[in-house]
């Protein structure tokens, strides 16, 4: 039988003895090393950090240098009685305090008792309190003056992985070091050394899993890496680590990334199923998958340097996710990493984890894959701009003329929120111009002598493209949702509905005075009720001339202008929006709906299937008869 009483575990066996062997924390180190190089040592000392990044083991280096024979000195020579005694624990002088053990005021009154002793051979009195936040209020107080003004051969060093539970009072006392996570790469090459140092033959991919897994801590690092030499004491292999961890392996969770990015749901519900069934964490695989999904992200961006996000993993796990993110678009990748943190969020409080990810992982596998702005301008263009399918007439429909534009005016640009961006094409004059025998008795085109015999004139589709070029977003609205009707100098403005009102009075001013422009004279803007859901347009003129319209056959009047069911939907945002900033209105809101009123988007919306990103919108129902 071996003999095991003598044996010490690595985070034991290869304790770090000088500050040089403290790996991942050289700000530290440097910092304390000039400190005791210059003369400028303070008496109290504070090391804060998560666990196993070398808190206590700077400390207890610390008090060597402080107390070896050749100091003090940055490089104590580890051979003197004082090194010696320190490295195994048992120097009078130096003395290690459990915070969570003795925590009392009573423990605090022992130390200051014993502060007056001078040391029994070292050149200091060193006290290290390790979890120093488990202290009591009581006992903190009582060391207050004794952490302020110590005797001048006493030194204290206090280590905590809770800072923000020590006073504010004894932290304005000490001198603080914060350690940081190691990083992976320098965690992966540590536990190569101790390997080879042990002679254990381990693969790279095991070594990594296990550096990966101790998540910036060093001691846990090695913890794991002793439970593995003791599970195999041959070769170590990732298959094996990762039975003995209880994780997936990560060529398995980059097969179950795979199947999610080929759109293959069957292979990956296999996948997450069979990781269970081996009894595999997980909480640890919807982290890992989620880590690979960021990773994969940050393999979609340019290479600006040779330092990347990608620089710490081994060179085959870097090829790997390369290689995955070449097939799907930046903006899929970033949808599949919001979906997959939410569930993520719900797998952690769920009592039924393995059910909630397996559909998380079937759904993320069967999302399908948004429309990018480049294939809806390439999609634009190759509908060559005709629009005649969209506007949801056949063959002997008429087609709405279309407002006079000079032919070569640039192209207009929508203000659009969202991830759309293109160039929006030129759209058709929102209502339709009634037929001549119809303008004939309802309304003459406006001019001065109409306004001089005070007819109005109905609809104004001059006056809208008019306030179209202007103000883009105030058109969008208003075509949505207002008629319009001139009788003489007073411009009639009729809401569609009540939701209407709030914005077209707050913008009445903004309208006269593109009315008044456009016509040449000055314009009172009016407010009307809301119109008629049968003819808005009607409802709004004069007497005369609403009773000549009334007259007109039904098949002789233009066609309704169309309407989206957007209400509902849009109650709460249309009471939300501002009016006017320095003469401009902020109206997202209206803008999005010009963009979905366009014959061209809906062709592609409808026919295309496309979907824009983060554009929310109601479904809208095509109107059977109809006109654009």
């Amino acid at each position: 039988m071996a003999d095991t009483s003598s044996h010490l575990v690595l985070a034991r066996k290869w304790r770090p003895e000088k500050f040089s062997d403290l790996v991942g924390q050289e700000y530290v180190t440097r910092t304390l090393a000039q400190a005791i190089t210059s003369g400028r040592i303070a008496h109290a000392f504070l090391f804060t950090g998560i666990r196993g990044v070398g808190k206590t083991t700077a400390a207890r280096i610390l008090a060597r240098c402080l107390n070896c024979e050749r100091g003090p000195t940055a490089e104590p020579c580890g051979e003197c009685a004082a090194c010696t005694e320190i490295r195994q624990g048992r120097a009078l002088d130096v003395v290690e305090i459990d915070g969570a053990t003795y925590r009392k005021i009573d423990d605090a009154r022992t130390i200051i008792e014993n502060l007056s002793y001078r040391p029994a051979r070292d050149r200091f009195k060193i006290y290290i309190i390790d979890e120093a936040h488990q202290l009591t209020d009581q006992a903190f107080n009582a060391l207050l003056k004794t952490l302020e003004e110590p005797p001048t051969h006493v030194k204290f060093i206090l280590a905590t992985t809770e800072p923000q539970k020590v006073p504010e009072t004894i932290l304005s006392r000490l001198q603080r070091y914060d350690f940081r996570r190691i990083p992976f790469a320098i965690i992966l090459e540590r536990l190569r050394d101790l390997a080879r140092r042990e002679g254990i033959e381990a693969e790279d991919g095991a070594l990594a899993m296990l550096a990966r897994e101790a998540e910036g801590s060093m001691r846990d690092a090695e913890r794991m890496l002793e439970t593995a030499f003791a599970l195999s004491p041959g070769r170590l292999t990732e298959s094996l680590v990762a039975d003995s961890l209880g994780v997936a392996s990560r060529s398995r969770v980059y097969a179950l990334a795979e199947a999610i990015l080929n759109k293959d749901p069957a292979a990956a519900l296999t996948i997450v199923r069979e990781l269970h069934s081996r009894g595999a964490n997980l909480q640890g695989l919807g982290r890992d998958l989620l880590e690979v999904l960021r990773n994969l992200t940050v393999a979609k961006l340019p290479q600006l340097g040779a330092i990347t996000p990608l620089t710490d993993l081994p060179d085959h796990e870097a090829a790997t996710l390369r290689k995955l993110a070449q097939a799907p678009s930046m903006r899929d990748l970033l949808r599949l990493f919001r979906l997959m943190a939410q569930a993520q969020e719900e797998i952690l409080r769920s009592p039924y984890a393995d059910l909630m990810l397996e559909m998380t992982v079937v759904r993320m596998a069967t999302l399908a894959p948004v429309l990018d702005a480049d294939e809806l301008a390439r999609a634009v263009k190759a509908l060559g701009g005709n629009t005649s399918a969209a506007s949801g007439g056949g063959p002997s429909q008429a087609a709405a003329p279309v407002a006079s534009e000079p032919p070569n005016a640039p192209a207009r640009r929508l203000k659009v929120e969202g991830e759309v961006k293109a160039d929006a094409p030129r759209r058709k004059a929102a209502f339709a111009e009634p037929p001549r025998a119809v303008r004939s008795q309802a309304a003459p085109a406006p001019s001065d002598s109409a306004s001089d015999s005070g007819q109005a004139a109905l609809d104004l589709p001059d006056l809208r493209e008019h306030i179209r070029q202007k103000k883009a977003a105030l058109a969008g609205f208003m075509e949505l949702g207002a008629t319009l009707a001139l009788n003489g100098d007073i411009l009639r403005v009729a809401p569609r509905s009540d939701i209407y009102i709030r914005y077209l009075n707050d913008n009445k001013a903004a309208i006269a005075a593109l009315a008044s422009e456009h016509y040449g004279r000055p314009v009172k803007v009016e407010l009307a009720q809301p119109a008629s859901e049968d003819c808005p347009a009607a409802s709004t003129a004069a007497g005369t001339n609403a009773r000549s319209i009334a007259d007109t056959p039904a098949e002789a009047l233009p066609a309704a202008p169309k309407r989206f069911d957007f209400q509902s939907s849009m109650e709460a945002a249309i009471e939300s929006v501002p009016g006017e900033t320095n003469g401009e209105p902020i109206d997202r809101e209206a803008a999005r709906k010009e963009l979905f009123s366009d014959p061209l988007v809906r062709k592609i919306l409808d026919e295309l299937e496309g979907r824009l990103v983060d554009v929310r919108r109601r479904t809208v129902k095509r109107n059977e008869g109809s006109r654009e």
